[in-house]
């Protein structure tokens, strides 16, 4: 009777070398036949869903992880398997509790309580993720990339000065951690220290003169600078575009298809398809383009989709997920989909992919929306854009040719259950409340400055300022003691952080009468928010794109009388309309009618603009 128990070690020995060797196929097979000789063995159900998850079959590692706890349920491995096969299917929330449920079955176990951890980001559950990080580090302090994870939560929280010592920490145990470099200079950025923020990439070049992330968080910096020369900032650009182009290998050359008699294939390429300013301002687009003349693909680099992502693919005619591809096979993929025309949402933000632009996988390419810079890649022929944010001459200033639309390069989609408009606070409190909502990387020396004599001009206002970075008390005292060494008391200051949803974010807005914009990087979709909020805004017009958006808001909504051509037309746009509370009254109530009934906010009207210019683009006519 000895004899099938031997024979089964056996094949348990052959199974296990199988797998060490990464020879997946043999071993599948031999653990499935030790599964069907035993269905009691929890061990060989579990290797099954192992192996069949490295396959990348997530939801038979399911099956076989499940059937592996229903023999075992204390088998802690089976339910941090289980966590990997759900995660693998984007179901973050039943992986966090299978990880969870791991980690109190087995002490210590590392790798179920870093899964755990990053799952709770995934879910973008903060405080959560901010215990699970903790509860490692505690047991190994000496984990660099755990505490450079916490420090990308703090900053997420908008505790700055937390996500800097952590980072400040990482790199304590390993100095050349390019990624946390990375992240300590955006850190130092949203904190508006501009200078260490540029140490921290340079150093980071300095480590790898290709590290393209650094480059392009370089890059994005200089927006932020009111001194920046606008030659220097080109030549950073194309120097990107030209470490890029020697990096990423090049597709051969695409032959554009005759657009005459067939639908026009679009691609559309964001890691922005979720609740994001982009998403604001493609949705429109993709659900009214004209599907007789267009075919819509979207190509989604998104690891965690949400609610705004599923309404966003239903918009699209194919949906591809290359969260998994890298640069060069994305840009295979989109050329067998033979696209004619290929858009880059984000330029140098965030999770940009524009090595997949660089290799060139459709005959035309643009870039609009998520940047307001050139991209310095020469595969980028056009830049979305129109004659307020970009008059005649601004062509010298970009590597693409500037595809000028009607009226505003932008069309806004207001959030759907946005609250309704309040009444103007002004009536209630007796004084005016001025407000910005922009990030606090906008929010220079001059503009306080600016704001500054704005308070003096009317001195019984208020100025309540809203924005992540405010939740660190620390960013809060430096705002305070800036404010009073320019003559403003701290009880004229309102300051809030961090809101965990949009309605309470926008539901702020019934507190400001006022909206002033930030300089030289104009805001865009907190613009677009204080109108739909009834809040009108002073914008000041400045000599580059990123000083020229807020010009293109306002005048496409019919407010081009709120702009100010400098500092001092700014503070006399600001005094004279504090000055007139029944006006404002007025707007109040009609501003939202106003500018839903506006281009900025006609998704139909801009979506015909946007296609002719595309089919002049096609027919060499743009």
């Amino acid at each position: 009777m000895a004899k099938p128990n031997i024979l089964l070690r056996s094949k348990k020995k052959k199974a296990l070398e199988a797998f060490q060797e990464k020879r997946y196929d043999e071993a599948w097979a031999l653990f499935q036949s030790i599964c069907r000789a035993d269905r009691l063995d929890a061990d060989a159900h579990l290797s099954c869903g192992v192996v069949a998850g490295l396959r990348g079959e997530p939801a038979q590692a399911e099956d076989y992880c499940r059937q592996a706890l229903a023999i075992d349920p204390k088998m802690a491995a089976a339910h941090y398997n289980l966590g990997i096969a759900l995660r693998n299917q984007g179901r973050f929330g039943e992986a966090s509790e299978a990880f969870l449920r791991a980690t109190r079955l087995r002490a210590n176990y590392s790798e179920a309580m870093d899964a755990l951890a990053h799952a709770y980001i995934a879910l973008y559950d903060w405080p959560a993720a901010v215990e699970a990080l903790q509860a490692i580090v505690a047991i190994w302090p000496d984990k660099a990339e755990v505490h450079s994870n916490l420090g990308t939560v703090y900053q997420a929280m908008g505790r700055t000065a937390d996500a800097i010592a952590a980072y400040e920490t990482a790199l304590r145990i390993s100095p050349r951690l390019a990624v946390t470099l990375n992240s300590l200079g955006s850190a130092f950025l949203a904190q508006n220290d501009f200078e260490r923020a540029e140490q921290c990439y340079r150093r980071c070049l300095e480590m790898n003169p290709a590290d393209l992330r650094a480059r392009s968080n370089l890059l994005m910096l200089l927006n932020y600078l009111p001194e920046s020369d606008p030659q220097v900032v080109l030549a950073e650009h194309l120097e990107w575009g030209r470490v890029a182009q020697a990096r990423i290998g090049r597709l051969p050359p695409a032959v554009p298809e005759p657009a005459t008699g067939r639908r026009l294939r679009v691609g559309y390429l964001s890691s922005d398809f979720r609740e994001h300013s982009v998403a604001s301002f493609i949705e429109p687009v993709l659900r009214h383009h004209d599907r007789a003349r267009f075919e819509v693909h979207c190509y989604s680099d998104l690891p965690t989709p949400d609610a705004t992502t599923q309404r966003i693919r239903k918009s699209a005619d194919v949906w591809r997920d290359i969260t998994k591809l890298g640069d060069a096979e994305a840009a295979r993929l989109i050329r067998d989909d033979r696209i004619d025309i290929l858009f880059d949402l984000a330029g140098h933000t965030g999770n940009a992919r524009l090595g997949i632009f660089t290799a060139q996988p459709a005959p035309r390419q643009i870039t609009w929306i998520g940047y307001p810079n050139t991209t310095g890649l020469a595969t980028i022929g056009w830049r979305i854009t129109d004659a307020v944010a970009d008059p005649q001459g601004e062509e010298a200033h970009y590597s693409e040719s500037l595809l000028r639309l009607p009226g505003s390069f932008l069309c806004y989609q207001p959030p759907a259950g946005a609250p309704t408009v309040e009444p103007l606070p002004a009536q209630t409190n007796g004084y005016v409340t001025f407000g910005s909502f922009n990030n606090y990387s906008k929010l220079n020396s001059g503009v306080l400055r600016l704001w500054a004599d704005v308070l003096h001009a009317v001195p019984d206002a208020r100025l309540l300022l809203k924005c992540p970075a405010l939740t660190d008390a620390g960013v809060q005292g430096r705002v305070r003691a800036a404010f009073e060494a320019l003559g403003v008391a701290a009880e004229r200051l309102e300051l809030l952080g961090h809101t965990r949803g949009r309605a309470e974010h926008l539901a702020l807005y019934g507190r400001v009468d006022i909206a002033l914009d930030t300089f030289p990087y104009n805001g865009t979709t907190t613009t677009c928010e204080a109108l739909w909020m009834g809040v009108p805004v002073v914008s000041l017009v400045g000599a580059r794109h990123a000083a020229r958006v807020g010009a293109s808001l306002l005048t496409a909504a019919g407010l081009a009388d709120w702009l100010a051509d400098s500092p001092e037309s700014y503070i006399a746009i600001a005094r004279q309309r504090a000055a007139d509370i029944a006006t404002l009254a007025t707007i109040r109530t009609s501003l939202r009618q106003q500018v839903g009934a506006s281009p900025l906010y006609d998704a139909e009207r801009f979506t015909r603009g946007l296609e002719a210019a595309l089919l002049g683009v096609c027919a060499g006519t743009p």
